[in-house]
């Protein structure tokens, strides 16, 4: 695992990125990483738990679906300021745009309810605004969670 940190000079946002490898324990360790830096960082307990939601989501989407549990990198980068969070993650996986992926219908029952699924619409749900590119071999995906 690697951690950075530095100072943003625009809108006096906190930079921090993590890089950590693909595997089972991705999620929980990125889960830990990012709920640290936005508490030590002041952001409302709210956010943090809507930008942990979107990290364990996004982390182990890629560890299972880009990756496919075979091994690659995936990186964090988050920027904090003023109540607001924007988080990028990186993956070098086949390209995959994860808001192509349609709303799944709501089930009638719970019988009909499937397990698993919801992951992408829950990161949707939660965040005020996702974006997704391809850059340079890489899958890149914003989450913007703020005013």
């Amino acid at each position: 695992m690697i951690i950075e940190s530095d100072r943003m000079g625009r809108e006096n946002f906190q930079r921090h990125d993590l890089t950590l490898a693909s595997g089972p324990q991705a999620s929980g360790d990125a889960s830990e990483w990012a709920r640290a830096v936005a508490e030590g960082e002041g952001l409302s307990e709210d956010r943090i738990y809507a930008l942990d939601t979107c990290v364990v989501e996004l982390v182990t989407n890629i560890v299972d679906h880009s990756y496919g549990g075979s091994g690659g990198d995936i990186r964090l980068q988050l920027d904090l300021g003023e109540g607001v969070a924007v988080l990028k993650l990186f993956d070098r996986g086949p390209a995959f745009d994860p808001l192509s992926v349609p709303t799944p219908a709501k089930p009638n029952s719970i019988e009909e309810a499937k397990v698993g699924g919801l992951g992408i619409h829950l990161v949707r749900s939660m965040s005020d605004r996702c974006e997704y590119e391809r850059h340079d071999g890489e899958n890149v995906f914003t989450v913007y969670l703020g005013p």
